[in-house]
């Protein structure tokens, strides 16, 4: 009898232990819930650029099965959760391009569109009374925006219950300049477009841009950032929600840029994250900057042509293989515009998605990118996921686990809560995780 309690304490811990990781400081743990949906089969892969959606204590993410589609997973702070399937299905690409978001616990907004026009989709979730949660998605409306060349960026739910949508034209200009516009939901419901709005440009690719938006805590300006492929500035457009709408109140093409030193972007395509930290009073804007370090780069026959990594290398590489790390930027800007910098002290890839959340302490989700890494499909999928936060100091990385390195890329990614300290991804066991800091008080 001694021995068989002693099994089952020693089985219970193990349990334990496989769902709660300690962190590097005390004060905080890390659940690791396990997603599954009973009613499909295959692995669950999640889409989307890098955030998962909230209001309240009701959270939500996008993901595809391999056999049935596409669903809408929602969870609260009580433990409920919901898998419902979406009565739309999303275009593979279009789904490596979508922002979304939850309007209120049982309204969600879908932007998304890459080789066609823009849409922006409204679905009501319905309860069937019994499950505290949704249970069934029905679309409400689609508006169909711009044309072939319309490109998606980012999606932001506003204090007033409104919605803005930001999109670019991929289209080159002899003048470089960006042709930009806003798609504006207001309270009530009624769509409007505000386009064209003309960014000027100078050299380097113009039509290739990322996207980041946030409301500022301190006086409810809309600030949209957006960074261009080749460019050395990243650029911000201030907006004022309105009676009659969005209104434009100025464009600063290098609101972040050279005079910046240290802080200059990456020049390539770096990824963008803003969110409202009202604690600060400010908004953080996180990016890949210039301090890079090339860590293979070989010709057309695999051989090493340059790079810190595999200077003893005797053996031929992946033709035409480039990998590359930067470090990271984070900006705290204060309504004015002023700006206060601040280094995070790990490496990542110089264009792959990171996660930023801001709940009690900021908290940066990343993946390792290292000697290790040999080939351009270990590049973009595999890697150790790491996760800090800043609370006076950086804490050491904690371990989440490995991505998964079967599936396609865009279900290797990461996802974040902007303002809850909740991070998903699919590791190499082939399944779905989410992790979520919990007080250890």
């Amino acid at each position: 009898m001694r021995v068989s309690r002693a099994v089952a304490i020693l089985f219970i811990g193990l349990l334990i232990m496989q769902h709660f990781r300690p962190d590097a400081h005390a004060g905080y743990v890390v659940k690791n819930r396990i997603i599954t949906n009973s009613a499909t089969n295959g692995q669950l892969l999640p889409w989307g650029t890098g955030r998962i959606a909230s209001f309240g204590e009701v959270s939500a993410f996008l993901y595809r099965t391999e056999s049935s589609g596409d669903w809408l997973y929602m969870y609260d702070g009580s433990g409920n959760e919901s898998h419902i399937p979406l009565p739309d299905r999303i275009d593979l690409n279009d789904r490596a391009n979508t922002e979304y978001l939850l309007a209120s616990p049982t309204d969600l907004w879908i932007w998304s569109g890459v080789l066609g026009q823009a849409a922006l989709r409204h679905y009501r979730l319905l309860t069937n009374g019994r499950s505290r949660l949704p249970d069934k998605a029905v679309r409400v409306s689609i508006t169909k925006v711009g044309d072939e060349e319309t490109r998606p960026g980012a999606l932001l739910k506003l204090a007033s219950g409104g919605i803005i949508a930001v999109w670019h034209q991929f289209r080159y200009h002899l003048d470089r300049r960006l042709d930009m516009g806003f798609a504006y939901v207001n309270p009530k419901g009624g769509i409007t477009t505000n386009y064209p709005i003309s960014a000027p440009g100078r050299e380097g690719t113009p039509v290739a841009t990322r996207w980041a938006m946030a409301q500022h805590p301190a006086d409810g300006s809309i600030w949209a950032f957006f960074k261009r492929d080749s460019y050395h500035e990243i650029s911000a457009l201030h907006l004022t929600e309105t009676a009659k709408g969005i209104k434009l109140d100025w464009v600063k093409t290098d609101f972040i840029g050279r005079n910046d030193g240290i802080h200059e972007p990456e020049g390539e395509y770096p990824y963008l994250t803003a969110v409202a930290d009202s604690g600060n009073n400010s908004i953080a804007l996180a990016y890949q900057n210039k301090r890079s370090e090339i860590l293979y780069a070989t010709d057309g026959d695999g051989n090493l042509m340059n790079g810190s990594c595999g200077q003893s290398l005797s053996q031929r590489m992946e033709p035409y293989f480039f990998a590359k790390r930067s470090l990271v930027s984070i900006v705290r800007i204060t309504a004015d515009g002023r700006k206060a910098f601040q280094d995070f002290p790990g490496l990542v890839e110089r264009t792959q998605e990171f996660g930023l959340s801001v709940a009690d302490r900021l908290w940066v989700l990343y993946r390792r990118i290292d000697c290790e890494t040999s080939n351009y499909e270990m590049l973009q999928r595999q890697g150790e996921v790491m996760l800090r936060y800043n609370d006076g100091a950086w804490s050491e990385p904690l371990i989440l686990g490995k991505l998964d390195v079967e599936k396609e890329y865009y279900g290797a990614s990461l996802f974040s809560s902007p303002y809850q300290p909740h991070f998903l991804m699919r590791l190499n066991d082939g399944k779905l995780h989410l992790f979520e800091a919990k007080s250890s008080h």
